[in-house]
C-alpha cells in the first residue's frame, strides 16, 4: 500500500470546504463541537488525539488516521505512544485493526514525521 498522507489531508480539507459552500452554519457548528472536544481538560490534547487514533484504525478509516496521526506528530506524542496505541486499537478490533495499523499507520507516521 502506497500512501500519500499529505494528498489524504488534503483531500479531507477541499472536502470540507466543498460542503462548508452550501452548508456553512453545519460545518461552523461540527467544527465548535470538536474544537471542544478536543480541548486539554483532564485529558490533555495529545491523549485525546491518541485516543482518536486509535478509533480510526480500528475502523480503518484512512482520513481520520492521518488527520489524528498529523495531530498526534503536532502535539509531541513519541512514536512508542503512537505505536502502543494502535497496538490498543489491535487488541480491541482483531486482525483488522492490526492490519490498518502496521500499513496505514506506519507508513503515515513515517511520512509525518519525515516532512
Amino acid at each position: 500500500m502506497i500512501l500519500n498522507g499529505e494528498k489524504i489531508l488534503d483531500r479531507y480539507r477541499k472536502g470540507i470546504e466543498e460542503v462548508n459552500e452550501s452548508l456553512p452554519e453545519a460545518i461552523s457548528e461540527y467544527n465548535r463541537f470538536t474544537g471542544k472536544a478536543f480541548e486539554s481538560g483532564e485529558i490533555d490534547r495529545s491523549q485525546k488525539h491518541l485516543t482518536a487514533l486509535a478509533i480510526a484504525v480500528k475502523d480503518g478509516d484512512e482520513s481520520s488516521i492521518a488527520y489524528h496521526m498529523d495531530q498526534c506528530i503536532g502535539y509531541d506524542c513519541t512514536d512508542q505512544e503512537i505505536h502502543e496505541t494502535m497496538m490498543v486499537a489491535a487488541a480491541y478490533g482483531g486482525g483488522s485493526a492490526m492490519s490498518h495499523g502496521v500499513t496505514m499507520g506506519l507508513e503515515l507516521l513515517k511520512q509525518f514525521r519525515n516532512r
